[in-house]
């Protein structure tokens, strides 16, 4: 899965929606790493979508959501280190409310 194609989408620091294409930079168990153009904040939540080798959604495939853990700076694009968004953590609220940045260092 490194280097897949994704489609990201979220909700950006100015609190508008956005939708990009990115390349899975690292992944794990608990989360991955890519870069965006646009800006995140730590413990917002984003979807991540496998995409197919023509850039096309893969019709079984459902975004997974990952909470964004740290940010860095790249020039003009930044990298996201994001964790799976745990079972616990999901609401019918506002994720903003249920997931902070403190809650995520602690643990």
């Amino acid at each position: 899965m490194l280097h897949t194609s994704v489609q990201i989408t979220g909700v950006d620091e100015t609190g508008l929606q956005f939708v990009e294409r990115s390349r899975l930079e690292d992944i794990g168990d608990l989360g991955c790493r890519f870069s965006l153009r646009g800006a995140v904040r730590p413990g917002s939540v984003v979807g991540v979508m496998p995409l197919g080798q023509n850039g096309e959604p893969l019709i079984d495939e459902l975004p997974r959501l990952f909470v964004v853990i740290w940010i860095k700076r790249k020039g003009k694009r930044m990298t996201v280190d994001a964790r799976s968004l745990r079972d616990d953590e999901l609401s019918d609220g506002d994720p903003q409310t249920r997931v902070s940045t403190g809650k995520l260092l602690a643990k």
